[in-house]
């Protein structure tokens, strides 16, 4: 088969590094990749905003399936259009992404579905805003309506940050928001693969959003994840999907907009049991990473068997027991305006733990910083300890002197399984 994997971060290259494992796999092309993507895959300059020139790749191509690895070409429809061309895609079509392109739409799903989540009002103006402020007090949650790659969401622990939020958010044109209850609970990422019919499990995830130590500072994409999430418990995970997953998938079907491809839950365990944050309509960068670690399968004929709408014919996915750990290494300045040109060595020598890269590019034939999130540095081990002590292993050998990292990916798991001893 010849796949056309799009995207050019850490998740991408953490799934062509999957794909280019499959005895099914005849030639993998990525637009427009990275380098480390390019150790996997033949790189090709393609506008993926094009999609005409992206169908007339896939002709020419005799490409079988295309993955879509970011959310921002699902949110513009690539998936629609290259279905309509007659190629098969993993990944949703534009109104089944509007889950992660609109936090309004997919709290609208969720009143609808009857589907646990935050209380919220969705506010198009500064005023709205306030008035909802007011409504809600301190703490409450801001969050920017459309795509923000992971950023656009404050916590906002006293009304002067809430309205400090507001106060940015609405100063662009055209802006919506929604504001939301703030729910107390741990934070977890479930994934499922859906053809818009059948739903399989495929792993759990803890990501790290604050950019420092000790879940201090602004969110940021996500600074490092670990998998499994042994905090959503077998009981847990099936309330999730019986109770939010499922319904959700069951409605946008019903409603003539089915989804298909991997579906990202974010969810909060509170004291009522899991609700729903928010979905992400791909796979989460650096969650992909660790899942993909794991991952024992095969994941072309997955991934096809969702394109085809054959899902529930396809073997459930098997995952590896010992847990994946990734650490994020960004360049200084992330999340704000990030460094970049800065010189990398040293990755190649890290074995066994795996390197994904993600703001990289090659200048004067050696690898430099190209972006905020830059590298991530992914190992894997009985336990989370062991796991993240061969990541900072990796970490502390990549020679990186503009890049940074948090110091305590795993730290919370750590300190149950040291109860647990």
């Amino acid at each position: 088969m010849n796949v056309l994997l799009i995207g050019s971060g850490g998740r991408e290259h953490g799934l062509a590094w999957k794909l280019a494992q499959s005895p099914d796999l005849t030639k993998l092309y990525a637009a427009p990749g990275n380098p480390g993507i390019a150790e996997e895959a033949q790189l090709v300059a393609l506008d993926v905003s094009d999609h005409a020139a992206v169908a007339d790749f896939c002709r020419a191509n005799a490409i079988d399936l295309v993955v879509v690895g970011p959310e921002a070409p699902l949110v513009a429809g690539i998936a629609d259009d290259l279905r309509a061309a007659g190629v098969a895609v993993f990944g949703p079509g534009k109104a089944a992404a509007q889950l992660e392109g609109s936090k309004a739409f997919t709290k609208a799903v969720c009143d609808r579905a009857n589907i646990p989540t935050a209380r919220y009002r969705a506010v198009h103006s500064l005023d709205e805003a306030r008035v909802a402020l007011d409504e809600f007090g301190a703490p409450v949650v801001v969050k920017a309506d459309g795509l923000a790659a992971g950023k656009g969401v404050t916590v906002a622990m006293t009304m002067a940050e809430a309205i400090k939020a507001i106060e940015a958010l609405f100063a662009e044109p055209g802006a919506s928001a929604v504001i939301e209850e703030f729910l107390t609970g741990e934070e977890v990422s479930l994934f499922v693969l859906t053809d818009g019919a059948a739903m399989v499990p495929f792993g759990s995830a803890q990501d790290h959003k604050r950019v420092g130590d000790g879940d201090t500072g602004p969110n940021t994409g996500g600074m490092g994840a670990y998998s499994p999430a042994r905090v959503l418990t077998p009981k847990l995970e099936r309330r999730a999907l019986d109770e939010i997953v499922a319904p959700t998938i069951a409605t946008l079907a019903a409603e003539g907009a089915p989804y298909s491809g991997v579906l990202y839950a974010g969810l909060i365990l509170t004291a009522d049991g899991p609700k729903l944050i928010e979905y992400n309509a791909r796979f989460g960068d650096p969650e992909c990473q660790v899942l993909m670690m794991r991952l024992d399968s095969d994941l072309l004929p997955l991934m096809l068997a969702v394109a085809d709408g054959k899902l529930a014919d396809a073997p459930a996915p098997v995952f590896r027991d010992e847990v994946a750990l990734t650490v994020v290494m960004a360049a200084n300045g992330y999340p704000g305006t990030a460094e970049t040109g800065g010189s990398i060595a040293g990755i190649a020598d890290v074995a066994p733990a795996k390197v994904f890269q993600a703001g990289t590019r090659i200048a004067d034939g050696h690898l430099v910083a190209a972006g905020g999130r830059v590298l991530a540095v992914t190992a894997t081990g009985p336990s989370v300890r062991v796991a993240q002590a061969a990541a900072y292993r990796a970490v502390d050998a990549i020679d990186f002197p503009t890049g940074f990292c948090r110091r305590d990916i795993g730290a919370r798991e750590i300190a149950r399984e040291t109860l647990k001893a």
